[in-house]
This record gives structure tokens, C-alpha cells and sequence, in this order.
């Protein structure tokens, strides 16, 4: 290549690791819109913001999916290993949360949530 050949530009960006780490933190709004699901089940419409909630879930976790596969997020290995499992799990949770509607099981896809947003958060500070 010559200095005077013009450089191509790729055919995709290339997302930074901040950039997909804001989009992982979203979690935590997903937590809360799990949590309002959960706190109004005994409401006439709680089915149509559970399908809500669990779609934007189940959105987020296939992007964190994504990204690993794409190797987009630049984080140690142990921790792009534990991230696609914990998707795999959630993507589980949520499958389960589906079949079988109740305060119980969105619970626990509630605490998986928050307990990553958090562990994020803080992994984020420290980088």
C-alpha cells in the first residue's frame, strides 16, 4: 500500500468496550421495569408488561450474546466466559418466566439481573 492510496474504511464500526458496557448497564432499567411487572401482578394488564418486560429482557441478554461473539467486548476471558453463561441462564429464566408466569420465577430473573447491572457498575469503576 502507497501513502497515496486512500485507506478503506471498514464496512462496520467497531464498537468500543464503553459503548457496549452502556448498553449491559441498561439491565439495571430492565430490573426495574421486572420489578414493577412483580410489584403490580395482581393488576388486569400485568400479562401484557410481563410479554413486555421479558422481550426487553430477553433483547438485552441476546446482545450481550452478540457482543461476546463479535468480540466486541474487550474483557479478560474469565469474564466474557461468565457473561455467556449467566445469557445462557437468563435466556432460561425468561423461557421459564413465559411457560410458567409468577412472582417466584420473575423473581429470580429479577435478582440475576440486578446482580449483574451491579457487578458491571463496579467493574466499570475499577477499569
Amino acid at each position: 500500500m502507497s501513502p497515496e492510496q486512500p485507506i478503506q474504511q471498514a464496512p462496520r464500526r467497531i464498537k468500543h468496550t464503553d459503548v457496549i458496557l452502556g448498553e449491559v448497564v441498561q439491565l439495571d432499567g430492565i430490573a426495574a421495569q421486572l420489578m414493577a411487572v412483580q410489584r403490580y401482578w395482581n393488576e388486569p394488564d400485568h400479562e401484557r408488561h410481563l410479554a413486555a418486560a421479558l422481550d426487553a429482557s430477553r433483547h438485552a441478554w441476546h446482545a450481550i450474546q452478540d457482543s461476546l461473539a463479535e468480540g466486541a467486548l474487550t474483557l479478560p476471558l474469565d469474564v466474557q466466559q461468565n457473561l455467556l453463561i449467566l445469557s445462557v441462564y437468563a435466556d432460561s429464566k425468561i423461557s421459564l418466566c413465559e411457560a410458567i408466569p409468577s412472582t417466584d420465577t420473575l423473581g429470580s430473573l429479577i435478582a440475576l439481573t440486578r446482580t449483574l447491572a451491579g457487578s458491571l457498575k463496579e467493574w466499570r469503576v475499577a477499569a
